[in-house]
Parts: structure tokens; sequence; C-alpha cells
């Protein structure tokens, strides 16, 4: 299923019961933990998206706020046209692996672009006024927080697509004390752009051309279509192009259109277009109090900045706010489908016997295999798997932490199952791998930080929870559980007095 956009998304969203407007005020203002406390309330009620409408302390008014579309592993499988998290996983997975069923961007004319509805030139910006502004907890900037961003590299001219985080400096606290200029407040954003060692792709566009003398164009599109931030999120192979990619998700090949002061395409029914530059001598700035993706503040961070040059908007447009917090949150769902379709791809093109790949909101990976005890295909098969998961394509199961294997029996979505099974079916010394020189994921507190304050090299375990036959065993004890079809057969016998 292809939305056109997002709101074609939240009218799904709508007609599903999952969407709510919100007519109430909520404080957005620097200093507040109303949107903080939201965010958490929705992540622990498993609620429901909401279109904030009365945001107070909040620059642009006429602006609505889409606010936890993502909060749910269910909503994050109907952003590409699944119900069912697995089958979503799985269709992710399928796409991913095979780019013959990608299918290449069209270029669209202007007026076929409603991100052209409204046009700011550069003489005329000021982001003060010209983008949203919220704030959510203790941060001391607001940020862009729902931009697909778009370079080229420098010297192949190849596209990178990926999702980041955007400073905005306006009304912001320095994290050490001083102050942004003027200037740098109301034309200049910041870029999260060296985030995962050896640095994200957007990273390497900025090195290849700080190297070269050479400007890089920039161009971020805010709030597009679910399958394109799907995309933006995954890790697709460096070189290749994501906007094809989320064409293969979304079964039909997504509408670009040029920009208008940079080489540059971007998705045509997008809710805002930033258009900038980093320029050669590249600056960075300073940043903090700053929120991250495993649930902590960095006090200070640095991270280059471009100017922007030209901002378009649709008429009546929808921006998109979000937090990084202690997980669960909002987009981290959106994260961990691409993470958990990632390695399933790779998992399942060298190992049949893998069913599904489970990615917990805190990054512990759990793997479930479709045969257990005498059925594994040799001893020791659980430790192979582990292996196979550090050795998976990409960074993301380099970077793998903690990893569990379960058989067809554990549910890999029950911690609750997952944990009975590392209880009575891992010897904790015998039935674990330690890794002590793993690559880190680059945000871990516990981990030590290389010279630029990244971590970038971490400890991994791995446990072996299958039945250990023949390892150890020649049978082992029956489960005492009771069958599921049973279970739904006496929870519809007795709805009418259970409920």
């Amino acid at each position: 299923m292809a939305y056109r956009d997002m709101r074609d998304f939240l009218a799904h969203l709508e007609r599903s019961g999952q969407l709510r407007n919100v007519d109430l005020p909520v404080d957005a203002g620097r200093g507040t933990n109303e949107l903080q406390a939201l965010m958490r309330h929705l992540a622990e009620t498993d609620g429901p998206a909401v279109v904030l409408k009365n945001l107070t302390r909040y620059n642009r008014p006429d602006v609505p706020v889409i606010f936890n579309p993502f909060g749910t592993r269910q909503r994050t499988a109907m952003t590409i046209g699944h119900t069912d998290p697995l089958q979503a996983k799985r269709f992710h997975a399928s796409i991913l692996a095979d780019p013959s069923k990608w299918r290449a961007p069209v270029v669209v004319p202007r007026d076929q672009a409603p991100c052209k509805d409204v046009s700011i030139p550069r003489e005329k910006i000021s982001l003060d006024r010209d983008l949203p502004h919220t704030w959510l907890g203790r941060e001391g900037a607001s940020y862009v927080t729902g931009g697909v961003v778009t370079t080229k590299d420098p010297e192949t001219g190849a596209r990178n697509v990926g999702w980041y985080r955007l400073t905005q400096l306006w009304n912001a606290e320095h994290p050490t004390g001083g102050s942004y200029t003027n200037e740098r407040q109301k034309r200049y954003l910041s870029a999260f752009a060296f985030w995962n060692p050896p640095m994200s792709h957007i990273g390497l566009h900025l090195a290849k051309a700080q190297r070269m003398g050479k400007p890089l164009e920039i161009a971020i599109a805010c709030v597009c279509d679910p399958a394109v931030h799907v995309a933006a999120c995954t890790a697709v192979p460096y070189g290749q192009d994501e906007f094809a990619y989320a064409g293969g998700l979304r079964g039909e090949p997504v509408p670009l259109v040029k920009c208008d002061t940079v080489d540059l395409e971007v998705p045509a029914t997008a809710e805002f277009i930033i258009e900038g530059v980093f320029h050669p001598d590249v600056e960075q700035e300073t940043i903090g109090w700053h929120s991250n993706t495993v649930g902590y503040y960095d006090k200070v961070q640095v991270f280059p900045v471009f100017e922007v040059q030209h901002i378009t908007h649709r008429k009546n447009p929808l921006w998109y706010s979000t937090i990084e917090m202690m997980p669960p949150f909002d987009h981290n769902f959106l994260g961990l489908m691409p993470i958990e379709g990632e390695i399933l791809a790779d998992l399942q093109g060298k190992i049949p016997e893998v069913r599904d790949v489970v990615v917990t909101p805190n990054l512990t990976y759990i793997v479930q295999l479709t045969v257990d005890g005498a059925q594994k295909p040799h001893p020791e098969f659980g430790k192979y798997v582990l292996h196979a998961v550090w050795g998976a394509a990409g960074r993301w199961g380099r970077t793998a932490k903690f990893v569990v294997v379960v058989g067809p029996d554990v549910d890999p979505y029950d911690l609750t199952a997952v944990e009975w099974a590392m209880q009575t079916r891992v010897q904790p010394v015998s039935d674990s791998i330690l890794n002590k020189s793993a690559q880190a994921m680059v945000l871990d507190p516990s981990a030590p930080k290389g010279a630029q304050g990244f971590a970038l090299q971490s400890e991994q375990i791995g446990f072996d929870a299958t039945i250990k036959i023949p390892e150890r065993f020649t049978d082992y004890a029956p489960v005492s559980q009771a069958d599921p079809d049973e279970v739904r057969a006496i929870g519809r016998k007795l709805a009418g007095v259970l409920g």
C-alpha cells in the first residue's frame, strides 16, 4: 500500500481508530516537560497518534504538530502496508535483500509538488518564524526531528538519504554559558552528521567535501510519506538510493521534485523543504543538553552547521515533533523495524532455520529459530547463530551488545517467555559467548569513549537459550503450558463473563 504523503497515513490511522486530535492546551516552550511527559504517557499506554492543535509558548500556532504516529509496533508495520509486525519486517527484509524489487523515483514538475506551495527566498529567511520550534524535557535547543536529509557524494554524485536530527539554534540555551549569534540563530542549523563510526553516510560526504575544499549541498524534507522515513532510517548500502528502496516498499516510485537553490531532489509531497549548504570551511557549534536514543542526556555535543538558503512548504503545513528518551518512545519503534529487517534478511540468507529477529526498544536482540533440541542441524547450533548475528551485514549486527537465541516455542516479543528460556535452558558459562573487542553502539554511556567523545569499542555477550539436546541431554522435561488454541477457545466461551 502506497500513501501519497503523511496526511494520507494519518487519515488511515484515524479510520483505524489510532489517531486523536487534541485541542486542549499543551505547553511546548523551553523549560517545560509537558511534551516529554505526554510522550512517556503515550508510550506506557500504547496510546494513539495525536495531532496537537493548541500548543502554548509555540512560535507557529498555525502549524499543528504530529505526535507519536509510530508509537507501536502495529503502527510501524502500517507505514509499509501491514498490520502484523512479523509480516512487516519480513516484507521489509525481502525488499532490502532484492534490489530488483526497488522502484527508481520519478521527478515531477514543480506544479505537481505540494511542497512548493509557499516559497521563502534566502533574503527573507528568519528561522525564528519560518520553522516551528518545540521543546521537550531538559533539551537546551529545539530540533527538526522529522527531517529526511539528502546529500550527494561530492566525487561520484551518488545520493544518500538519511533521517538525522537537526538542531535549531534560535532561543536555545548554550551548554557552556555562551550564546549563539543572531545570524546563527536565524540562518543556520546544526546537523548530526557524525553519528556512528566510521561515520554516517552524510558524514562521509561532508568529510570528502572538506578534503576537496568544496561546499556540500543539503536538502531536508520534513514530514514525508512514512515509507520514505522507513527507508531513510534503514542501513541501505553506501552508494545505493534510499528513494529507490522506498519505492520498493511503496510498490510504486517516490515522486521527487528538484530543489530551487541546490542540485538535489526531494519528496514532492513533504510538508517542509529546507535547502542549504555546508561551506568549505565547515564550522561547528556546541549544543546541549541533548537527549539521546539510549535514554540519557549529553551535556555537550559538537556538530557541523550549514547555512539555510531557501525554504518551501505546503499550504497549511504540518510539523512532526518527537524526543529521544528512555525507551520506548515514538520513532524508537520505527527505527527497530529496519534493524530487525536488516538482520533478518542477512540471517535468513545463510540460515534457513531463523524464523524471526526481535530487537527490544533497549536494543536486546532475540533470534527465534524454527527448530530446537534434536531438530537442530548440529550441536551448539545456537552459538553458531550468535556468531552470525555479530557477522551480519551493516552496523547493527556488529553492535549488538546482548543477543539471545530461542526455539520456536518461545515468543520473542514476550520478555517473560525469553527470561523463562534463559532461566531453564541456559548455563551462564557453558551456554554463553563473551566478546571483549566488539564495535560499540556509539551512544552507549557504559563504554569507553574515543577522542570525539563517542564510544568506539564495547563488549558483547550472547546466550544460547535453546534446548541442549544433543549437547548435554538426550531428552528434556516436557513444558507445562496450555495449548494456544484452547486458550483462545476458553476465552471465547467465557467472553460474556470475563469481558
